[in-house]
């Protein structure tokens, strides 16, 4: 790939980086897992054009949030998982030794030029704010300004002639299937508490015992 190359491997203790440049060098360094490391990681690679480096990383919980912040300010980013990296180098060994992970992971990169991540951002905002939504029909009791009710609900009250709980608990089933649809379509935004707020079913199913 033209530009710059860029391997990000997340060791259990470290994550590493190792950097193709295109003086043909390469550039090492580490970073400490830390509340603040995905923070640290963007801004070291603020050195490098965004739209001229390509970054492949190891598919991981970290990995997807730094992703996401990498794609949304311009990066070309590829992911790949652990199993597909193994399999490739298995299947296509070096003619020398790589010598650590990370510089496999850039072999893998520049040879097999995977595709490109696609951001989650605009899903994630898409959730937050039919969530947003499902929180301001629930707190219509609590809203002592008709004026301040939600546009939807102030429309329903006067096409139908009922009050703001009527609306909202009309409202309501429509837009915690649309969140359903949503986390359906894009499984990766699913937490333990959409599952059991969303999908109680599910939960059921799973903890009642098969005969």
């Amino acid at each position: 790939m033209k530009g710059i190359n860029i391997a990000i491997y997340f060791d259990p203790d470290l994550i590493r980086i190792c950097v193709h440049q295109q003086d043909d060098s390469y550039l090492s360094q580490t970073f400490n897992y830390d509340d603040s490391v995905i923070e640290e990681i963007y801004q070291w690679l603020e050195q490098f054009t965004p739209n001229r480096t390509h970054i492949c990383l190891i598919e991981h919980d970290t990995a997807d949030i730094l992703a996401d912040e990498l794609v949304d300010n311009g990066y070309h980013v590829h992911q790949v998982t652990q199993h597909d990296l193994l399999n490739w180098f298995a299947s296509e060994p070096p003619a020398e030794p790589d010598g650590s992970p990370v510089r496999a992971l850039l072999r893998y990169l520049e040879n097999e030029n995977p595709s490109e991540y696609q951001s989650r951002t605009p899903q994630i905002e898409a959730l937050m704010d039919m969530l947003d939504e499902l929180d301001d029909l629930e707190g219509v009791d609590e809203v002592e300004d008709e004026d301040n009710l939600p546009d939807d609900v102030l429309r329903l009250m006067k096409q139908k002639k009922i009050t703001a709980n009527q609306a909202a608990e009309r409202l309501l089933p429509d837009v915690n299937e649309r969140i359903r649809e949503h986390l359906i379509s894009y499984p990766e935004l699913m937490t333990p508490e959409l599952l059991e707020d969303f999908f109680p079913e599910l939960l059921e199913a799973l903890e009642t015992p098969k005969h």
